[in-house]
């Protein structure tokens, strides 16, 4: 994908745009792209590790989604890249992801890079043999309140 495209879809009306690719090197490099534009980026996973550290682990969940919330509230740039999500989807959590997402969009403007597929309105998070595999009918309700756009990006347009 040219600069071009990647300006034009980060031009588009959206409260959350998620960039969806299987490889993480594929969404490494498109992290690099959409910072070259001066957007503000997180690698929500580190942040998250280093903030878990002090929380039992049954109160981790919870946290984990309050602290992400917070996070972003506080940040006065807007659109935030978050990248490297995994450690959300760690099933000790208890996290839905997607309904996080949803709230997040409500917050703060995002741009999500999301290690999976989306295709036939169902969005995947990693591959099938991956222990943490999940998978999210996306009804396009799910779509309009917040605007949420959903791309799936081809090695090609990340390289």
């Amino acid at each position: 994908m040219s600069n071009y495209s990647f300006e034009s879809m980060l031009a588009q009306p959206y409260d959350c745009l998620v960039l969806v690719n299987p490889q993480v090197q594929i969404l490494d490099e498109i992290s690099e792209k959409i910072q070259s534009f001066g957007v503000t980026h997180l690698n929500v996973s580190k942040e998250l590790s280093d903030a878990l550290m002090t929380i039992p682990t049954n109160e981790r969940g919870l946290f984990a989604e309050e602290w992400l919330k917070d996070l972003l509230r506080e940040l006065k740039e807007k659109p935030v890249l978050c990248s490297h999500p995994d450690l959300f989807f760690h099933p000790s959590l208890k996290i839905d992801f997607f309904t996080l997402l949803r709230q997040v969009a409500r917050i703060k403007q995002v741009i999500i890079l999301w290690p999976g597929e989306y295709s036939k309105d169902t969005l995947t998070y990693a591959i099938p043999d991956h222990h943490h595999y999940k998978v999210w009918k996306i009804s396009e309700s799910l779509l309009i309140q917040p605007k949420i756009l959903i791309y799936p990006i081809s090695a090609a347009q990340g390289a």
